[in-house]
């Protein structure tokens, strides 16, 4: 059995489907505005949405949190590694972005950061068992 492929046909395709999916991602966007009211920053990429990560600053049309990169970054991951590691999400100007913001919030980010690490290690609380 022998299949044919056009590899143009596929490429073709595969932009199509990106096409589509910005434009579904930006309808997305347009609907979470009206649903959940969002509380712009003096970054062009950042905002807070209220129930979205506790209300802290994340990346407009993401989901991807201000701590999230920061802590990326710490970790040793250059700019262009974290958009790399959210591939089709992230942006090399969202990161610089979020990473400027970062440095302007640096206390409250950074004790945001703690304040999970702490909780992580506590684990969950302990319940009763009936």
């Amino acid at each position: 059995m022998t299949i044919e492929l056009d590899v143009q046909k596929i490429y073709s395709e595969l932009n199509q489907v990106r096409r589509e999916l910005g434009s579904l991602r930006s309808s997305v966007d347009q609907l979470g505005q009206v649903i959940r009211p969002q509380t712009a920053t003096a970054h062009a990429h950042i905002i807070r949405i209220p129930g979205v990560h506790g209300g802290r600053p994340v990346v407009r049309g993401t989901g991807v949190s201000v701590q999230t990169i920061a802590e990326q970054s710490q970790l040793g991951r250059s700019p262009q590694q974290i958009v790399e590691d959210f591939e089709d999400v992230l942006t090399l100007a969202q990161v610089y972005d979020a990473l400027s913001y970062y440095y302007e919030h640096q206390v409250e980010i950074d004790r945001s950061i703690v304040q999970n690490r702490e909780a992580l290690w506590q684990g969950p609380p302990l319940t009763a068992s009936l």
